[in-house]
């Protein structure tokens, strides 16, 4: 698993208009306004953000799975649950996470292409090894809903 697969991996999938993090601190600051109390980052998110951390660096076939997992879940069932928390608990403000610039099916068929690029090069060994990522990433994520929901 050559650090220049790594490189190539790590600049194909910056900037590809699927990033949540300004969106998300746009909401948080938005939460807080409301009078609500922002908590520190917990266990199950630190734990994952430092894996995804090390993966990033070290192994780009795990990564991308987490890669698709995370975004594509968003992107999905994500905006679905967006849609009822709006309506269910905030008198239907559509939260700035949920929100894309562009069309989010362009967007998004533009990183599969570029996961299916990438993805062409790897062995069926380093295809293999994406594939058994995605239980860890579904556990990571599962923890990560379960906090939210206790």
């Amino acid at each position: 698993m050559g650090g220049q697969k790594l490189i190539f991996a790590n600049a194909e999938f910056r900037n590809t208009g699927l990033e949540r993090s300004e969106s998300l601190a746009k909401d948080l600051e938005w939460f807080k306004e409301q009078g609500h109390a922002i908590p520190d980052p917990s266990s199950p998110g630190v734990t994952y953000a430092n894996h995804l951390v090390d993966l990033s660096e070290k192994d780009p076939q795990a990564f991308i799975c987490h890669f698709y997992n995370i975004y594509f879940a968003h992107s999905a069932g994500g905006r679905m649950i967006g849609k009822k928390v709006a309506e269910k608990i905030l008198d239907k403000k559509e939260l700035e996470f949920y929100k894309w610039n562009g069309d989010l099916s362009q967007l998004l068929q533009g990183v599969r292409d570029k996961l299916n690029r990438v993805a062409e090069s790897w062995s069926r060994e380093e295809k293999n090894h994406c594939l058994e990522e995605t239980e860890k990433s579904f556990k990571f994520s599962g923890d990560i809903l379960r906090l939210i929901l206790s």
